[in-house]
Parts: structure tokens; sequence; C-alpha cells
């Protein structure tokens, strides 16, 4: 038993680890990419943007599916559309290049959503493991105190893995490509890799899976599954966290597309520019890993989603002033904020839901329109540097949209359960 629990929290890492490689390898080899090609601005957006856009896009369509399968047997196919993917990247051909990204960004879209999910699925078969006709979801809908410890960990390790993972392709892929005498082709392909084993793991999980479980914890989210009396799409908490999902997500994907652009176009070489994301990406584990354990222990969560926006706010004013020495602190203090709001984004996901169903289709709400929203970041950074042939105005739109981000989490941070919109008096804490 502790082995299979063991397992799946391997899994939960190295599918982590599989959501942002394509991301991270694509930004820090973006000046290479472009040269090869001769792809001009518009061209490239289709790499910085169109992902993003797919996010969204396909991010509608995770409910259809986990639906009319389990959830593991969605996210095996999901990890092998990534794979395939980003595999095709290496062949030197630029349709094939682009259409390689956008489908492992459809698959990466579904398994975003399916994320939160697949967590309340392990802390499931964790706690079943130790009492098999236990509760850990109280009637109101928050975790008890051994099953919240145990969301906000899974929660904080898969954040932290998926805000690393980033970083690890951005500053690993320079590297290997001097390695291979340039052949940064190549290198785009390999991280295929890793994607491939978490599809292996994933499989695996799937098939170990204890009997007899609901998707609440389990294999498929039924259509007859208890709904929230409103719905999401009525709830105010629901579209403040949609906001506030999106308004972050804006930022992380402008920081991966062009951080190390900017640094680049001020003078700092390829690799140490890529190094900077790197850097960002491994300062984002500390507070991934330590926001959704705190987050479970509050009763509200409004000023915790404040807080984690003031380190963002510091590393884009630090950008502005141009002291590029400080770089490595503009972009620690930039994942710190990064890692807190993601992790606090997906933790709120299951804690404002009541059922699997309400988490998965609260999950899918956010991440469609909230990708949606995140596309328009690099491509209006991009758009304000091509027009004024400087970093430092789009630095500033990033700075303004820190707070309708602060406000939009403080009202997702409530203690309120979507399709109730009403403070529960008996709720239980997560410990």
């Amino acid at each position: 038993m502790k082995l299979r629990i063991a397992c799946a929290v391997g899994t939960v890492v190295v599918f982590g680890l599989s959501l942002r490689l394509l991301f991270g390898s694509t930004s820090a080899l973006t000046s290479d990419i472009a040269e090869f090609y001769s792809a001009n601005s518009t061209s490239m957006a289709l790499l910085t943007t169109g992902p993003v856009i797919f996010l969204g896009v396909f991010a509608a369509t995770a409910n259809y599916f986990v639906r009319r399968a389990p959830v593991t047997h969605v996210l095996v196919v999901c990890l092998f559309l990534v794979a395939v993917g980003t595999a095709v990247r290496a062949v030197p051909s630029w349709p094939i290049l682009v259409v390689g990204t956008l489908v492992a960004a459809a698959g990466i879209a579904v398994a975003n959503v399916l994320g939160p999910v697949f967590v309340r699925l392990v802390v499931r078969e964790w706690s079943l493991s130790e009492r098999p006709r236990g509760r850990e979801w109280s009637s109101t809908g928050e975790p008890d105190a051994a099953a919240g410890r145990r969301l906000g960990l899974l929660t904080g390790v898969l954040t932290a893995v998926i805000s690393a993972s980033a970083g690890v392709a951005s500053g690993v892929s320079v590297p290997l490509a001097e390695a291979f005498d340039g052949g940064w082709r190549i290198v785009l392909g390999l991280w295929s890799i890793p994607v491939v084993l978490a599809a292996g793991c994933m499989a695996i999980f799937g098939r170990t899976l204890s009997r007899g479980l609901s998707v609440a914890g389990s294999a498929t989210v039924p259509d007859d599954a208890p709904r929230s009396r409103t719905g999401v799409l009525t709830s105010p908490v629901a579209w403040s966290l949609t906001a506030f999902m999106g308004l972050q997500s804006l930022m992380a994907y402008s920081m991966i597309a062009w951080l190390p652009t900017i640094f680049r176009d001020r003078g700092v070489d390829a690799r140490d520019a890529g190094l900077l994301l790197t850097a960002l990406s491994v300062s984002s584990v500390l507070t991934a890993l330590t926001v959704p354990s705190l987050a479970t222990r509050l009763g509200n969560q409004s000023a915790l989603a404040v807080a984690v926006t003031l380190p963002t706010c510091v590393g884009l004013l630090g950008i502005v002033s141009s002291a590029d020495s400080w770089a490595l602190v503009w972009a620690v203090l930039l994942g710190l904020g990064q890692g807190g709001q993601l992790s606090l984004a997906m933790t709120l996901m299951n804690l404002r839901a009541s059922n699997a169903r309400d988490a998965a289709s609260l999950s899918s709400m956010a991440q469609t329109v909230g990708y949606v929203l995140a596309a328009a970041g690099p491509l209006v950074c991009g758009a304000v540097h091509s027009a004024t042939q400087r970093w430092e105005p789009s630095i500033v739109f990033l700075l303004l949209v820190t707070i309708p981000m602060a406000a939009a989490g403080a009202v997702a941070g409530r203690r309120v359960v979507v399709g109730s919109e009403a403070e529960p008096a008996d709720a239980v804490r997560g410990s």
C-alpha cells in the first residue's frame, strides 16, 4: 500500500514536469528558431502566443472527455499528444514545428484542467488506503484535517514541479544545443523523453487504483454527480478565481516568452539570459511548496492572495529600473510571486468546490477563460516592444496587471463553496 502511494506521488511529479518543458525550451531558443526560419515577429507569435491560446480553447473540452473515460486514461492520451508534438519539433520544417507545438499545447490544455482533479484523486486514494470507509471531505465540501494537509502537500508538489520545469528546460536547452554543436532542433525533440516517462507512470497508476472508487476520487466524473446549487458560471467567487488564474497566467507566460529576450537585448549572453528564467522557475518552488499548505490551514485566503502578488511587483519594478546587475534578484522575486500565485489558484480550485465534478468544472472554467486572457500577455508585450523598441513600457503594462490580479485573488480567497455563495458557519478547516 505504501509503495502504491509512493508511486502515486511520483506520478504527480513526472506529470507536472511534463506540462511546461515545451514552453521553457522554446523560450530559450527563440532567437535561434527565428534566425533559422527567417521568422518575423508575427510568425514567432505562433510559437509564443498560439500555444497559450490553445491552452484556453482546448481546456473547455476537458469536462467532455473526463465524463466519458477515467481521468487517468484521459491524461495518458494528453501526455501522448504532448510527447508526439514535442518530438516532431526536431524536424527541420517550419509548418511541422508550429503544428507540433500546437498539438502538444492542446494536450497540455486538458492535462492542466485535470491537474487539480488528479490531485484530489490521489488524496482520496491515500485516505482510503488508511481508512477504507472513511470520509475525507466534509458535508460542507471542505477537506478534513488529514486530507487538507495532503491536498496542500500534493498541490504544492505539482505546482512546484510545473513551475520549475520551464526553467529547467530554459536553462539546459542552450548548453545542450552547444553540446550538439548547434543542434538546437535535436534539443527541442529530446524534451519528449520525460513526457513519455510521465505517460507510462500515469498508465501504471491508473491500473493500480483501488476498485470501486467514484470520480470524486478516481476514475470518471459521472453525469449524475451532485451539482452545486447555482453552478460555476453564475458564481462571483468562480469568476474571481478565473480572473486570478488568468492574470497570473498572463504574467507567467509573458515572462516565459520574453524574459530571456529582454536581457539578451540588454547585452546579456544567451546562456546567462536562459539561466535567469531557470532562476525564476527554481525560486518559484519555494512558494509553490509552502503556499498550498498554508492555504489549507486558513479559513480565508484573501490576504494570502494579495501577499503573493507583492514579490512580482518588486521584481517588475527592478526590471523597469534597468539595474541589470541585480537581474538575478529580480528573477528570483518574480519566481517567488509566480510560484505562490499558481499554487494558490490550483489549491482554491479544490477548496472552493464541494465535489470532484465542481472541481473539474471550476478548473475548466478558470483555465479556459484564464488562458485565453493569458494569451494577451506575450502578444501585448511583443506588440508594445515592436512599437516602442523598448521593453520598459511592456513591463509597466505587466506591473499594472498586478492590481486587478490582487483584487480578484482577494475575492476568490473568501471562505465560500462555489454554488452556495455563503460563508459556511460550521465548515471544517484544513487542519
